[in-house]
């Protein structure tokens, strides 16, 4: 017969077993439950996000409420850095909530907020430098880990840092889009008007809306 304490470890050992076969079937493999899991621990700041992921988590959330091609035109003259704008996102994204029922809307964590900032910085401009540091803090408002954040170091900032290399991912001011168009009002580079050089009227809606800052 087996001892009290030979039961106990048996108890034990069965415990153990049971718990890491759930930990290595939720995270071993691609399945439901281990992504979300992943997704939540993420969202709230128990792991980080890597670039790319962040990347594609800026897309997600960013474009339920306007495009791309919006935040391509998003710069410096149009409105504050992104550090003071996403955050505010969430506000938004109550108010479709409410006056759209009908759609689903994700909200943004402060965690998530973090990343979708360094990803804009890298890809369509960080100018953060360019405002007083007193006026970015009160914009940024009551989002302590955006302020806490705001004072790291582009260097030390990894999904900035990581994506400020990827020039196949960089759009707007970021991109070689205005590099492009600094000749095309010059003759000898613009002989003459082509189906592809003139631009769609779907361009020209956008050129006009290029201050009007990024709408939500």
């Amino acid at each position: 017969m087996a001892s009290k304490g030979n039961k106990l470890k048996l108890v034990f050992l069965s415990f153990i077993t049971i718990a890491v076969t759930c930990v290595v079937l939720v995270f071993g493999f691609e399945n439901p439950v281990g992504n979300f899991v992943l997704s939540e621990a993420k969202a709230k700041g128990y792991m980080e996000y890597e670039p790319y992921e962040a990347y594609t988590l800026a897309h997600d959330i960013c474009t339920q409420c306007h495009s791309t091609e919006r935040i391509k035109l998003y710069c410096p003259r149009c409105g504050p850095p992104f550090i003071a704008v996403v955050p505010h996102m969430q506000t938004f994204i109550d108010n479709y909530k409410q006056t759209k029922p009908n759609l689903k809307f994700e909200n943004v964590t402060e965690y998530q907020a973090v990343a979708i900032v360094q990803v804009w910085n890298a890809l369509v401009g960080n100018w953060e430098g360019d405002f007083r540091e007193q006026d970015i803090l009160k914009l940024i408002g009551h989002y302590d880990i955006l302020k806490e954040f705001y004072k790291t170091p582009v260097k030390d900032r990894h999904i900035e840092y990581a994506l400020s290399n990827r020039d196949d991912l960089k759009i707007g001011h970021m991109s070689n889009i205005m590099d492009a168009q600094k000749n095309l009002g010059k003759p000898e580079n613009n002989p003459g008007p082509s189906t592809q050089e003139k631009p769609s009227m779907k361009e020209h809606d956008h050129s006009e809306m290029n201050h009007e800052g990024m709408e939500h």
